[in-house]
C-alpha cells in the first residue's frame, strides 16, 4: 500500500469520476481540512444522517428493492446490498459510541485504551464481514491459520475488494489475538470508525500524493518496538484492473525493466509496489513474513461489480502462509523475491 514507487501513483481524475459524489465530497473535505476535529465532525454527521435516513425510509426501500429483485433476476442483489449498507451504518454508529466510551473511561491510560480499542477493532471487522457473508450468502474456507503465530511479523495481503480491511481483522487478529499495525491510505479517513480507532493505535495513514521520503519514514516508524505484534500493508497499493496493470508496467519499464516479463505474467494481481515492503523488511530483518492470499471477493471491487450480482453465493478462499526471515534474501535481491512472491499469490487467485 505504501512506498516510494507508490507515491507516483496519485489519485487521477479518471479515478475520481468513478467515485460516488458522496465519497468525492468527503475526500475533498479531508484534503482541505488539516483539523482532525473538523473532519470527524463532518464524517460523523454525514454517516449519522445517512443512518437516520435509511432507517426512517426502510418501510419504503425494502419492498421497493424486493420488487426490483423480482424483475431483475439477479438474486435480489439490490435488496441484499441495501440491507448490508444499513447494517454497516449501524455498526459504525455503535462503534463510534463505544469509541467515545473508551476515551472517557481511560484518561491517561494509553495501554488500557489500546487494549480496548483492539477489542473494538476485532468486533467492528468481524461484525462487518459476518453480516456481509450473511447478506451475500458467501461461504468461507481458510487454510494456514496455524501459521499466524508467533508474532513479530510483516503481513502482506492481496488488495481485491472494498471489504479488504475486515479480512485481516477477522482471520488474523480476532482469530489469534495478534495485534496489527496498519498502513492505510488516507482516503479511508472518510470512514469515521477507521479514523477514530486508527489514530488510537500505532497505524499510519499514507498520503499517496505526499513526499516519498516522509511517507516511507512514517511506515518505518511502525516497525519500532514491534515486539510480538505485526505490521500489515497491501503491496499492490490498489485494486486490480487492466488499466492499472498497464500503468504499473509502464512505470516498471522505466525503473526495473528486468522485472517486466514477470510482471506481465500477472493475470489477477497488480505488480507489487515495493517501496513500503522493502522499507519494512529493512527495518525488521528478523521478522517473518505472513502472506494472505484470497480469491472470491473480486465481485466486491467496484459498485458496478456489486450490482451485477456475480458475488452472491460465492465461495471465498483464504490462504495464509509464513516465510521465515532466514529465507528472505537481503539487499537488492529482495525486490525480485517480492515479485516472485506475488506471482505465487497471483497463481493462487487463478486456481493454480
Amino acid at each position: 500500500m505504501a512506498g516510494a514507487e507508490q507515491q507516483s501513483s496519485m489519485v487521477r481524475p479518471t479515478d475520481l469520476r468513478r467515485r460516488s459524489r458522496f465519497v468525492q465530497l468527503l475526500a475533498f473535505s479531508h484534503a482541505a481540512s488539516t483539523s482532525p476535529t473538523t473532519r470527524r465532525l463532518l464524517t460523523v454527521s454525514v454517516y449519522f444522517l445517512m443512518w437516520v435516513l435509511i432507517s426512517v425510509l426502510a418501510p419504503l426501500w425494502i419492498p421497493a428493492a424486493f420488487i426490483v429483485g423480482l424483475f431483475r433476476r439477479r438474486r435480489f442483489v439490490v435488496l441484499r446490498l441495501l440491507l448490508f449498507f444499513w447494517t454497516f451504518l449501524t455498526i459504525e454508529m455503535i462503534g463510534l459510541v463505544l469509541a467515545a466510551c473508551i476515551y472517557l473511561i481511560t484518561p491517561g491510560n494509553d495501554e488500557r485504551r489500546q487494549s480496548l480499542f483492539f477489542k473494538l477493532e476485532c468486533w467492528w471487522g468481524t461484525s462487518l464481514f459476518a453480516w456481509l457473508c450473511r447478506f451475500l450468502s458467501l461461504t468461507i474456507s481458510v487454510e494456514g491459520s496455524e501459521n499466524v503465530l508467533p508474532g513479530h511479523v510483516l503481513v502482506f495481503i492481496r488488495h481485491a475488494s472494498i471489504i479488504d480491511t475486515a479480512l485481516p481483522v477477522t482471520f488474523i487478529s480476532n482469530a489469534t489475538g495478534l495485534r496489527l499495525r496498519y498502513v492505510f491510505k488516507r482516503e479511508l479517513l472518510v470512514d469515521p470508525c477507521i479514523d477514530v480507532a486508527g489514530h488510537a493505535s500505532p497505524n499510519y495513514f499514507i498520503d499517496r500524493g505526499g513526499s516519498p521520503d516522509e511517507e516511507l519514514a512514517g511506515i518505518r516508524k511502525l516497525a519500532v518496538d514491534l515486539g510480538d505484534q505485526g505490521v500489515l500493508l497491501y503491496p499492490e497499493g490498489t485494486r486490480f484492473t487492466e488499466r492499472k496493470k498497464k500503468i504499473a508496467l509502464k512505470r516498471l519499464e522505466k525503473t526495473h525493466p528486468d522485472l517486466v516479463p514477470l510482471a506481465e505474467s500477472f493475470e489477477h494481481c497488480l505488480p507489487p509496489k515495493p517501496g513500503g515492503a522493502l522499507t519494512l523488511l529493512e527495518a525488521v530483518p528478523d521478522a517473518d513474513v505472513l502472506v494472505v492470499a484470497h480469491r472470491g471477493l473480486e465481485g466486491l471491487a467496484e459498485v458496478t461489480d456489486l450490482l451485477s450480482g456475480s458475488v452472491v453465493g460465492k465461495n471465498v478462499e483464504v490462504s495464509i502462509w509464513r516465510i521465515p526471515a532466514s529465507e528472505i534474501p537481503s539487499g537488492d535481491a529482495r525486490r525480485r523475491w517480492l515479485f516472485d512472491l506475488w506471482k505465487r499469490v497471483d497463481d493462487f487467485v487463478g486456481g493454480n
